[in-house]
């Protein structure tokens, strides 16, 4: 997976556009949820085969955080 690959994922979770995310965007600032949470665990296990874990998940800050788990 790229770093745009990622972006687009996140911004379907939250439903703007890829231009609006950056890997420094707050997922606070951003409104990610419990709900977007799990979208993107199922999202990244559908494209890379990998499973998120949902601790190692409630600890990510920006989108760079979400990068380093995938």
């Amino acid at each position: 997976m790229t770093e745009e690959q990622l972006i687009t994922i996140v911004a379907e979770i939250l439903e703007v556009e890829p231009t609006e995310l950056s890997m420094d965007s707050s997922l606070d600032d951003l409104g990610w949820d419990s709900l977007c949470d799990i979208g993107f665990i199922a999202a990244v296990d559908e494209e890379v085969g990998k499973t998120v874990i949902p601790n190692e998940l409630k600890a990510c800050s920006k989108v760079s955080d979400l990068w380093a788990l995938v």
